[in-house]
Parts: C-alpha cells; structure tokens; sequence
C-alpha cells in the first residue's frame, strides 16, 4: 500500500517511468562494468584533495553511460520535484532535460572562462572533474529516492530530500575547494564567485524555468 499521493502511486506504475529506470540503471550497470573503479573514484573525491587527476583513465563508454546517466537521473529528479498529476509526460521531461543539458554545458563553459580570465585553468580543470564525481554521487542518492518515493509520505518530503543533498553536495564541494584552494581572501572571493556563479545562480534559474514547463498542457 502506498503512503504517497494516489496520482504519484500512479505515475510509478506505469510502463514509461518503469522503462526510464531500468534505462538508467542500465546506463549506470555499463558505466560500473566498462570502468571497475568508477565508483572508488567518485567516493574518494569526498576524501582526497581536489587538485589530484584521474580523468585520463576513464574511457569513452563511461564517459558517455556516466553522463547519460547523470543527466538522466538528475531530470527525473527536477521533473518529479515538480510533478503535478498523470503519467509520465515526456514533453515535460525532454524539455527539463534539455534544460539539465544546457547546464551541464553551462558549467563546463563558465569553468573554462574562469579559469582563463583569472589564470587558474589547471585548478578550473581539476574542479570540474571533482565537482562532476560529486554529481554523480548526488545522481546516485537521487536515483534511489525516486525509486523509493512511492513510500514517502508527502511530495514536500521528496522535495526536501533533493534540497538536503544538493545542500550537501554544495557544503562539500565548498568546504574541499575552501581547504585545498583558500590562501588569501583573493582566492576566498573566486571561490565564493565560482561557487555563486556556476553552482547556485544557474541551478536556481534552471528550477524556476522547469516550473513554468511543467505548467504547459
């Protein structure tokens, strides 16, 4: 019996959403199989510095599975923070995933120009490939909770769960970046402007135009 809203239970019983996770499951089952040390890779990012290089040992198939999957994974999330009534609506869903895919893209860019404009592009590097292993295991966290949002009580309570790890996804990217990077308060002031300008002002736009999709008909 489920604890959740009746037009939640429904949405998890239908074929589409049913087919999307077994889709990133799979993505995630080819990425663990194409490289073993994937995952001892995105968990020792959270205890080791951030300026340590790994990304030369990955291979085309993880790559490609690891981000479908994060991305993926990341919309489901976004999609279902919002989620209102029926089954799945894949226009509403391809929609926030494109919005998911300019953001990644976004980063990726807005990283670049950083690091170029304040002559820190091996440290901008070193950052978005710790701060991607991050979001994979924030991708993974999140993957779960849909899997097993049917039991939770509320939709606010799912919600608050996205917020608590990106919340923590934030508070440790930050914290790492603080502790390995912070010599002076010049470089305290890039940390606060990366962390404000690619973390947080673009999420929080990418929520509000997510919002006015999942009110089209």
């Amino acid at each position: 019996m489920y604890l959740f809203h009746p037009h939640i239970a429904s949405l998890y019983s239908s074929a589409g959403f049913a087919w999307l996770l077994l889709a990133l499951l799979v993505c995630a089952v080819v990425t663990r199989v194409s490289y073993p040390l994937f995952l001892h890779d995105c968990v020792s990012v959270v205890f080791s510095r951030i300026a340590r290089r790994y990304s030369d040992t990955t291979r085309p198939a993880t790559i490609v599975f690891s981000h479908l999957f994060l991305l993926g994974t990341l919309a489901m999330c976004l999609w279902l923070c919002l989620y209102a009534d029926g089954p799945l609506h894949w226009l509403h869903y391809g929609m926030t995933a494109g919005l998911v895919v300019v953001w990644l893209l976004m980063r990726f860019l807005l990283l670049r120009f950083l690091g170029y404009v304040f002559s820190f592009r091996h440290e901008a590097q070193a950052v978005h490939e710790d701060s991607l292993s991050l979001l994979m295991l924030v991708a993974m966290v999140q993957y779960v909770a849909c899997c097993l949002a049917p039991l939770i009580s509320a939709q606010d309570v799912f919600r608050w769960i996205a917020t608590g790890v990106a919340g923590v996804y934030l508070t440790t990217l930050t914290g790492k970046m603080v502790v390995t990077y912070a010599r002076s308060f010049r470089t305290l002031f890039y940390i606060c402007l990366y962390i404000l300008t690619v973390e947080i002002l673009p999420p929080a736009a990418l929520y509000l135009i997510a919002f006015q999709i999942s009110t089209i008909e």
